[in-house]
């Protein structure tokens, strides 16, 4: 009687499991995120990408930071940052330094999509001021709706 027992925790579990993978819808990096269009947490993962991008070449933390929840989370050089707050977001100085001037998405795509969060394969290049290409990076964003307020929550790319 005592294995049965054991065994039910486990198949509770195995049903919960199940049942928070059904919630979020994942698919092929091939198939492109069309079928995600009707998902709740598509447009709005495409809007705060955007919303993103944009504050970020306006060189305003304090703009920049709205896009976020914190604490957020960042992987990138081999470490995970904790940001907390814009005042711990990335530096622009040391960006401007590398001879950074803005940057833009050269590819977004959701892969995984739910009510409440999708995951968003991205490309991001960073441009000089003459528009010549600096850098492209490969990376991944997590936006997430929390009090009714989408934002990003981590990210994590491949670069320095």
């Amino acid at each position: 009687m005592e294995t049965e027992m054991k065994r039910d925790p486990l198949a509770a579990l195995a049903v919960l499991l199940a049942t928070l993978a059904s919630a979020c819808s994942t698919m092929s990096h091939e198939a492109g995120d069309s079928a995600f269009a009707s998902c709740p947490a598509y447009k709005p993962a495409y809007d705060v990408t955007d919303e993103f991008m944009r504050t970020f070449n306006t060189k305003d933390p304090e703009a920049w930071g709205a896009t976020f929840h914190f604490p957020s989370v960042r992987i990138a050089s081999g470490t995970v940052r904790i940001i907390n707050s814009p005042a711990d977001l990335d530096s622009f100085s040391a960006l401007a330094v590398t001879g950074w001037d803005h940057s833009a998405w050269a590819r977004r795509q959701v892969v995984q999509c739910g009510p409440a969060k999708a995951h968003m394969l991205t490309t991001f290049v960073r441009y000089r001021a003459d528009g010549s290409v600096l850098s492209e990076f490969d990376s991944l964003y997590i936006v997430e709706q929390k009090a009714g307020r989408w934002a990003l929550t981590a990210r994590s790319s491949f670069a320095p």
